[in-house]
Parts: C-alpha cells; sequence; structure tokens
C-alpha cells in the first residue's frame, strides 16, 4: 500500500510538472541536421528503434524482478507474495496497455502522405518511448527505496 501511495504521489509531481525528458534519454540531435527528408526519416527511425529497445530491456528487468522477488516469496512462504504477484501483473498490463497506445498514436499521423507523414510517425514513436522512460524509471526509484537488487535495472 505504501508503494502504491509513494508511486502515486511521484506520478502527479511528474504529470504536473510537464514530464520533462531526462537527459539520458536525448539521443543526439545530428538528425534535424542533415538537411534532407529521407535521411531525416532514416535517423529518426532508427533513434525511435533505439529506445524501443531500451524501454524493452528495463520492462524486462522489471519483470525479472519481480519474477525472483516471487519466486523467493513462494520458497519463504513470505507474505508479500500477494504484492509482488499484482505488481508483476499490473506491469504486464500497463506495458500492453502502452504498447496499444504507442501504436495507435502511430496511426494517428500515418494518413498524412508524402515523406514528411514518416517524420511524423518517428517523432511520436521517439515521444512515447521517452514517456514510457520516465515512469519506468520512477518504478525502479520507487521501489529500490527497500529493494536495492531493482536498482540494477537503471
Amino acid at each position: 500500500m505504501k508503494f502504491y501511495f509513494t508511486l502515486l504521489t511521484f506520478l502527479i509531481f511528474t504529470i504536473c510538472n510537464g514530464q520533462k525528458s531526462t537527459p539520458k534519454y536525448e539521443l543526439d540531435k545530428k538528425c534535424y541536421s542533415l538537411g534532407q527528408q529521407q535521411p531525416l526519416n532514416a535517423c529518426l527511425s532508427e533513434k525511435a528503434e533505439k529506445l524501443r529497445k531500451i524501454v524493452e530491456e528495463k520492462y524486462n528487468c522489471i519483470l525479472n524482478y519481480l519474477q525472483k522477488e516471487m519466486e523467493n516469496c513462494a520458497k519463504e512462504k513470505c507474505e508479500d507474495l500477494g504484492y509482488y504477484t499484482k505488481h508483476k501483473n499490473d506491469l504486464v498490463s500497463s506495458q500492453k496497455a502502452w504498447r496499444t497506445l504507442r501504436e495507435k498514436n502511430s496511426e494517428f499521423w500515418s494518413g498524412g502522405g508524402g515523406t514528411i507523414t514518416n517524420q511524423y510517425i518517428a517523432e511520436s514513436l521517439i515521444k512515447d518511448c521517452k514517456d514510457r522512460l520516465i515512469w519506468l524509471d520512477n518504478v525502479i526509484e520507487e521501489a529500490g527505496q527497500g529493494h536495492t537488487d531493482i536498482l540494477k535495472c537503471e
């Protein structure tokens, strides 16, 4: 319960302060200096894919941490098994919903036409990935206050 309150408080603070992207997810900005649309699109698409991979790695790390905690609790018959099980299930549902959102946001931009459409799609993917990384970092930070193993996911 304490975890949820802390997480909720942190998320409200983050949303109210306009989810600023952290510098570690700012891949170099060389794309916009390329001058032509097709190289720009390729560069942005590459950035979007790199960020997507980082999201999946971080998500899988947190998921593995929760799974390990569940297994340890099951062996030791600890009271927190339900806590870890719920968090794991909620994380899986959240990631599935985020993937759907990311795809729907991309679909929104796909009906435009012309080569700039690919730029809009890639920029949308980049923004969605950065937002998700901030959220996953918040989960790691909050959960890490009593469980240092999860900090390895940073």
